[in-house]
């Protein structure tokens, strides 16, 4: 027995090699736990290193921080903990800063209401119930209330789910609901199963003349589903719907993939926009590999997409920690250069990085080469 176990793992290793051979150039085996969680950490160090404004709390520095907290629960490293109870407290445990956009105001939120999971201080999510109180009560339609762009599904559904879960309300699960529910009858096409980022990408094309599907803006889709399950038990009536879109998004965005691993900034137009792009890849690796680890998405199917993609975003952090190849604050496709990066974009690294470590820990990637 010992010597088949010693024979699988020398298959496993040997099929890895296929897809790591930048990754051996570099001297870094990113398939090895211990290396994922060095490489996460490294992101971090870089994050502390060069935050962008000591004391904002819009989107951009709120999704870094739900990466974070990704890592931590991940790791449950204290000093991870301490650094985001650090961030909460410095800002009063307040919502976001963008007053035209409500949505993006409760990406902080996410990462208070999961430190409260653990703190118990109401205080931490004071702020955050009495802005949902008062968009619950109004109850207005998505694109009144300022939901018309499909960031608003990570940005803020999410945490409508969060706080229904600790308070044992529905109203809030209910409100968000309806608002991702119109948010998608509005923005996802159902034959090429992708959202348009907005309104007014749905009568755009590409040079090329192909729909513009925004790679990030399908990323914050895609990934906001895994983070909405997360908080709804197994038995409620709502997994279905979710399950559904996930699936679907699923099966789309692996065709997209390019051979490289990456997707670039436009889905179906790689000729018009050939560079690499990592934040809306980092973001599908997140839900490739959630999906996997939940038994959701076929092993066999996705195992591969997600240990490609994997390796090309490992390959894309250079030796400070930096994220490269992060397309810049932006509603469509655009030219990326190689030095580009924001938070969010390490942010969603570090959601990335989190699923594929529990993946490779687990027994899953070996069944799979078994299989081979």
């Amino acid at each position: 027995m010992r010597f088949q176990n010693f024979l699988i793992s020398l298959l496993f290793i040997a099929s890895l090699a296929v897809i790591e051979s930048k990754a051996q150039q570099s001297g870094s085996n990113y398939s090895d736990p211990a290396a994922v969680l060095a490489i996460m950490d490294l992101v971090n160090q870089h994050f502390l290193n060069n935050e962008w404004k000591q004391n904002d709390r819009n989107w951009i520095r709120a999704t870094y921080y739900t990466g974070l907290m990704a890592f931590y629960k991940t790791t449950a490293d204290s000093s991870l903990r301490n650094q985001l109870l650090a961030w909460g407290q410095k800002h009063g445990w307040r919502i976001g800063t963008e007053w035209i956009y409500p949505a993006n105001r409760l990406t902080c939120s996410q990462t208070y209401i999961q430190l409260y999971e653990i703190y118990s201080n109401a205080n931490m999510i004071k702020n955050t119930r009495e802005f949902m109180d008062k968009r619950v009560n109004q109850n207005k339609p998505a694109f009144e209330a300022g939901w018309d762009y499909v960031d608003a599904l990570y940005v803020g559904t999410p945490a409508y789910f969060m706080m229904s879960k600790i308070t044992l309300d529905p109203s809030y699960q209910s409100y968000a609901h309806r608002l991702f529910g119109e948010v998608t009858e509005a923005l996802f096409d159902p034959d090429y199963q992708l959202y348009y980022r907005d309104l007014k990408a749905k009568t755009q094309k590409t040079e090329s003349g192909l729909p513009e599907f925004w790679s990030r803006g399908n990323g914050w889709a895609f990934a906001s589903i895994p983070r909405i399950l997360n908080y709804l038990p197994e038995g409620d009536s709502l997994r279905n719907y979710y399950l559904h879109q996930f699936k679907a998004m699923a099966t789309s965005l692996r065709t997209c993939q390019g051979g490289d691993g990456f997707w670039r900034s436009s889905l179906l137009d790689s000729i018009s926009y050939p560079d690499p792009e990592s934040s809306g890849t980092a973001f599908f690796v997140y839900g490739y590999a959630w999906g996997i680890n939940q038994g959701i998405l076929d092993q066999e199917v996705y195992i591969p997409v997600v240990i490609k993609a994997w390796q090309a975003l490992a390959g894309a952090v250079d030796d400070d920690g930096k994220v490269c190849w992060g397309q810049d604050v932006a509603r469509a496709p655009g030219k990326i250069d190689k030095e580009d990066s924001r938070e969010f974009v390490s942010g969603a690294f570090l959601l990335a990085g989190s699923e594929v470590y529990k993946l490779i820990s687990s027994d899953l990637i070996l069944d799979h080469f078994k299989k081979e």
